[in-house]
């Protein structure tokens, strides 16, 4: 899912608090015969795959997983590979410290002959590309760049490798930093990010595109010569909307890097919004990528887009609003395999799926394969036979799957968390009801799996991040995509505990197109106000929750929900606000990304009634629900200036009100001691207000 703004005072260290005999997986609780309370522990220790690639020839799967480490306090990744076929998996590279900061990113690639896997991987303390023989022997260092790799791609002959990386700070910066007088400018212009391109066992690389250029993502061409790269000309939050293709000589000599003086970067597709993560087809005729079709806009659909690799009219292939995260080509050049939230594919009980999709490139007809209900990081083999991904169903952490193309036979084969099976995890479903203009509205409902027949639950509504973030099916509906245990609130506990969780997706989030995220333009804390309110209302009519025990929990944009929902009702009887806004101005005067405001309600001096009368400081003195508000120290997102003023003025009225603040913490918390706190304290909180039969 895509997310915007991405979700007595005691200030804590993230280390103390605790709710309870939580154990760990090998000794889970044990509620009834055959099945285990996963407790907040329990979901620390789950796995996740962050990275999947299948091998040229398709007979083999690489692969990453993350696992929490709270001795390390850090998400630890190991590499494995596993035959398609399946069977046990063989760990590879030990000794390799895969790039996990702030959290795992290893870039998983194969050699094209296939007989190395590579990622980014830390030496000493920068990161570059390492590859590891996947018959045995020792890792093989392949760049040792300056300021380190932040992505890169093997040429199609396995001879080369082109990288990102950044431009040495120059040396007067560097003796300022040394002696400390180094100061920082407002709007200083960062040093660029450029591709270099090195042959394999040179030490020399090649610099080739301009230090005018921010390069974010790049494609070999089939035959070597070209390298198609996004860039724009600025860095920051909004840079990703001024974003074009280039293209940029390649053809140096392989063994020495040398030769003519490489060409000045050519334009390929020259227009504004954002155009980027080019990739050639495989006859190099085209190439496709992502774009906002011409519009510098957030809530623009991103869209999968086609242009002849020569130069020439972009081709959009729209979906009815897609937004799509990655795709891959077809190996016959005639059709494109993506996945995407809302659109065609994701609408009404699908929304909450993110399925491959198969589209044409001739006429655009797309249509979904049998794949899974979600997927993460396809990869297709060299002969176009079998896709390899990550597959996430209702009430798991995803596993592998290996797609046959022509049968449509979706085979798992990995078990990364074995130990769910035997685990409490709930029951999750789709369910609509009808808000108060009759629009249609979605979310998940999650119930305990025990729950008595005609007894209602105690109900805890969790508002998503963006506002044009959402849920997708998973153990962690929010957060699926990345490592999980970001996710401050533990649900699968909540629900093991006896609680019902609503994850609602309100108008102005995804699954409504575009013309639904318009919906909230000017008007935060209307209509998506009262969807969660309808949604809340159907579940105690029809006996689902009880109205008297009902708390209200979200991130982001769900923590600015969380503090207009308790100025507005005092339904709820507990309430827990994390990354939250009080004030919109703040959010467009102190954040990275102030422009996103002005998106919605454009500039605070031009639109002050409208700032007030939308932000929840303005109603403080409405609350009368108990309200826990949690904010990372250094959140550049949501800057926690704003907890500060919501805080103050709860507490100078006497109101019922914590505040918990995380140091090093940005917009999430990244470290595991931290994440773990910030769980526990969570379902303290809520089992502190809110009874549990």
């Amino acid at each position: 899912m895509k997310l915007h703004l991405a979700a007595a005072v005691t200030v804590v260290a993230a280390v103390t608090l605790h709710s309870g005999p939580i154990l760990a997986p090998q000794n889970l609780e044990r509620l009834r015969p055959g099945k285990a309370r996963l407790g907040v522990d329990d979901l620390m220790a789950l796995r996740s795959i962050v990275d999947v690639r299948i091998a040229p020839d398709g007979e083999r799967v690489a692969y990453v997983v993350s696992t929490p480490s709270l001795e390390k306090n850090e998400h630890v990744p190991a590499l494995y590979v596993v035959a398609a076929a399946g069977g046990p998996p063989r760990r590879l590279a030990e000794a390799v410290h895969i790039f996990n900061t702030p959290s795992p990113a290893p870039r998983l690639q194969w050699s094209p002959e296939g007989s190395m896997v590579s990622v980014i991987a830390l030496v000493g303390s920068r990161p570059q590309v390492v590859a590891i023989p996947v018959s045995g022997g020792e890792p093989r260092q392949l760049t040792d760049a300056p300021e380190g790799v932040f992505g890169y791609e093997w040429s199609h002959d396995g001879k080369r490798l082109a990288y990102l990386t950044r431009d040495p700070m120059a040396p007067d910066e560097a003796r300022r930093r040394q002696d400390r007088s180094f100061v920082v400018r407002a709007d200083a212009a960062d040093r660029p990010t450029r591709i270099a391109i090195q042959a394999i066992g040179s030490g020399q690389a090649d610099v080739v595109t301009p230090a005018t250029q921010y390069v974010d993502s790049l494609s070999w061409s089939p035959n070597g010569r070209e390298i198609a790269y996004s860039a724009a000309d600025k860095s920051g939050f909004m840079a990703a909307y001024s974003t074009k293709i280039y293209g940029v000589d390649a053809s140096g000599d392989a063994a020495a890097l040398k030769g003519p003086p490489h060409d000045a970067p050519r334009v390929i597709v020259d227009r504004p919004g954002m155009n980027t993560g080019p990739r050639y087809s495989p006859d190099g005729r085209a190439i496709a990528f992502i774009s906002t079709n011409g519009r510098a806009e957030i809530m623009a659909p991103r869209s999968l887009t086609i242009a002849p690799s020569s130069g020439g009219s972009p081709r959009v292939f729209g979906l009815d609003d897609a937004w799509v995260n990655e795709f891959v080509w077809a190996r016959d050049s005639r059709s494109i395999y993506l996945e995407a939230n809302d659109g065609t594919f994701a609408r009404a009980d699908h929304m909450f799926e993110q399925p491959i999709v198969r589209v044409s490139v001739a006429d655009g007809r797309a249509e979904r394969i049998n794949g899974p209900l979600v997927a993460f990081d396809i990869g297709i083999s060299n002969d176009g036979r079998r896709l390899a991904y990550k597959s996430v169903d209702a009430r798991t952490m995803g596993d592998l799957q290996l797609l046959d193309v022509a049968s449509g036979r979706a085979t798992t084969i990995s078990d990364v968390n074995p130990e769910l099976r035997d685990a409490v995890v709930g029951n999750l479903k789709p369910i609509a009801w009808r808000s108060f203009d009759g629009m249609q509205i979605w979310g998940l409902l999650l119930t305990p799996p025990d729950a008595p027949a005609g007894r209602r639950l105690p109900l805890l509504v969790y508002v998503h991040g963006g506002p044009g973030g959402g849920f997708t099916l998973g153990l962690f509906p929010q957060f699926m995509h990345i490592v999980p245990q970001v996710d401050p609130y533990p649900t699968p506990t909540l629900a093991a505990d006896g609680f019902g969780v609503l994850f609602p997706m309100p108008r102005g989030g995804a699954g409504y197109g575009e013309a639904g995220q318009r919906m909230i333009v000017n008007a935060w804390g209307e209509g998506d106000y009262r969807d969660i309110m309808a949604g809340v209302d159907k579940l105690v009519a029809d006996g689902v929750a009880d109205p008297d025990r009902l708390g209200v929990m979200g991130a982001s944009y769900g923590g600015y929900m969380t503090n207009w929902i308790v100025t507005q009702t005092g339904r709820f009887k507990a309430a827990s606000a994390g990354a939250s806004l009080s004030d919109l101005s703040d959010n467009y005067f102190l954040s990275e990304g102030g422009e996103f405001m002005a998106e919605y309600f454009g500039r605070p001096w031009e639109n002050r009634a409208s700032y007030a009368a939308h932000s929840p400081i303005t109603f403080a003195d409405r609350v009368t629900t108990p309200l826990l508000i949690q904010h990372g120290e250094v959140d550049p997102r949501v800057p926690i200036a704003g907890a500060w003023k919501f805080y103050r003025t709860l507490k100078s009225m006497g109101k019922i009100v914590e505040f918990d603040i995380y140091p090093r913490g940005g917009h999430v918390l990244r470290e595991p001691m931290q994440q773990r706190e910030q769980m526990k304290r969570n379902l303290e909180w809520f089992e502190r207000w809110i009874s549990v039969p």
